[in-house]
């Protein structure tokens, strides 16, 4: 079925559904290991990939409002 998309349509797709549900998801994996664990470098490089993530989209918004 990917196939069948064009590469701009996937290119949305990955844009509107599959990077917020990552910085979500990147997001409270570091949270709740810092919670259970304390601060390491696997939680602050999760937290840091969502972070990365949601900039990444809010320049990309930025972008297309201009």
């Amino acid at each position: 079925m990917w196939a069948f998309f064009s590469r701009r349509a996937r290119l949305w797709l990955i844009t509107v559904l599959v990077a917020p549900l990552a910085s979500l998801v990147l997001g409270r994996l570091g949270t709740a290991l810092e919670r259970r664990k304390g601060p390491s470098t696997l939680s602050r490089g999760l937290q840091s990939g969502s972070r990365l993530l949601n900039r990444r989209r809010s320049k990309a918004k930025a972008k297309h409002r201009a």
